[in-house]
């Protein structure tokens, strides 16, 4: 049976950036094949294989080719099988996949995590105008951006927090994780800026950690890096619609899957150029997406990430429409999550009840915290033997608005002004309970 096209991308775009993303390891990887150690490391690598999220496809080609190397060395290794997979020779080939897969490759140090208490973080944020000056206070200033687009908030972090921090001897970790390819075939302004993402990889100072992780998808926690467990911020700038904004444990797939047509138009995925993409009919207009653009996840998958990854989590830039669906899970009231109804000016306030009216009267720029927080919300991500195990929020702050003065933010928090028939979005602060 051929292998998927499309998987095959993405394997060599995940392949590429494990190389970009860490010079020094690549450097290093070469003892991994020298013939004294070669044997060990590709026993290790087909364990690795195994074991990982690769597609499945991938994975047992990938067996069945580095199958002969388990006796015979990296000679025995087809050449033309290695290279149809990865575009590249065997050594190079195995390098590459030891340094994705984590085999052997020491250079990767671990990060520091932060020892801030999470009332120290609650503390720190208490009547600030900018929670992302938590970095300036916690004794790691680490920040993972999840779905990073363009990198306009990468930019605007390091221009910020880097100088100040560098001046007293300390490093900034920047960390971002998005969905798409940046050599892949969808628009600049929804994936990596290539500039952009060169001048962050090769900026001079050394008191700047970043790495960009593309053409990952961040809710499978198997494919994060293993080097940095917790960051001290966790952020999701603008996120995306309809991932976030329909929850299927409360409206069910298949109607998510007919409001999605009815609102957005008849929608398929289709085979173009080798590659599958998403084909969109909007008004009369074909429009083509990534395969996963209306893969919906809903608000619990966001809210689970966001509280393993950040000891402090920011949500900025959110559209009404997830707004309502995220604050649905953060209200203690069972009423405010109605199984199998979609939320509509109409109707909300049924199910919210005084605090959605009290949000609404906010101005642009104020806030108000949730007078009480959801405890047992239900984890979704993750092994199934996790799954249902219950957390909570102890702060959660609510701010009207796009973009703030002196407050990082990605590049469609700028646009929202452009947007006339948009209501002004929301700047969510939270903090985990533990």
């Amino acid at each position: 049976m051929p292998l998927n096209q499309q998987a095959i991308a993405d394997l060599r775009g995940r392949l590429r950036e494990a190389v970009e993303n860490n010079r020094e390891a690549w450097a290093a990887s070469r003892r991994l094949v020298a013939p004294s150690i070669a044997a060990e490391t590709l026993q290790r690598l087909q364990e690795a294989v195994a074991g990982s999220s690769l597609d499945r496809g991938i994975r047992e080609e990938l067996l069945r080719v580095l199958l002969p190397a388990s006796r015979d060395g990296l000679e025995a290794i087809p050449r033309e099988g290695l290279r149809e997979l990865t575009g590249l020779n065997p050594t190079k080939a195995v390098r590459n996949l030891c340094l994705l897969l984590g085999v052997g490759v020491g250079a990767v140090e671990a990060e520091a995590v932060s020892a801030m208490t999470q009332e120290k973080v609650e503390a720190a944020v208490l009547g600030k105008d900018n929670p992302f000056d938590v970095l300036l206070e916690a004794d790691v200033a680490s920040v993972v951006d999840c779905g990073a687009g363009d990198l306009t908030f990468e930019e605007k972090v390091v221009e910020q927090y880097l100088g100040p921090l560098e001046r007293v001897g300390r490093t900034l970790i920047l960390h971002a994780f998005d969905r798409l390819d940046p050599q892949g075939m969808f628009s600049a302004f929804v994936q990596a800026d290539r500039d952009r993402l060169h001048r962050l990889r090769r900026h001079p100072s050394p008191g700047l950690r970043f790495r960009y992780d593309g053409n990952r998808d961040m809710l499978d926690l198997a494919s994060w890096r293993q080097d940095c467990a917790r960051y001290t911020i966790a952020v999701c700038n603008s996120p995306a619609t309809p991932a976030f904004a329909y929850e299927p444990s409360r409206l069910g797939d298949d109607a998510i899957r007919a409001h999605l047509r009815q609102t957005k138009g008849e929608f398929r995925r289709v085979q173009t150029k080798g590659l599958e993409v998403l084909e969109v009919l909007h008004k009369g207009e074909r429009l083509t997406f990534p395969p996963w653009k209306f893969d919906v996840y809903g608000p619990l998958a966001l809210l689970d990430l966001l509280s393993r990854k950040g000891k402090l989590c920011i949500l900025s830039a959110v559209d009404m429409e997830v707004f309502r669906e995220v604050l649905s899970q953060l209200l203690p009231e069972e009423a405010a999550r109605p199984p199998g109804v979609f939320f509509t000016e109409g109707n909300v306030r049924e199910f919210f009840g005084a605090v959605y009216d009290e949000l609404l009267q906010l101005g642009i720029g104020q806030k108000m915290s949730l007078p009480k927080v959801r405890q047992d919300i239900p984890r979704v991500l993750g092994d199934e033997s996790k799954r249902g195990d219950m957390y909570g929020f102890r702060y959660v702050e609510v701010r009207r608005g796009a973009h703030f003065p002196g407050v990082p933010a990605g590049r469609t928090a700028y646009l929202f002004d452009q947007m006339k028939l948009e209501a002004a979005p929301w700047f969510l602060t939270l903090v985990p309970a533990s």
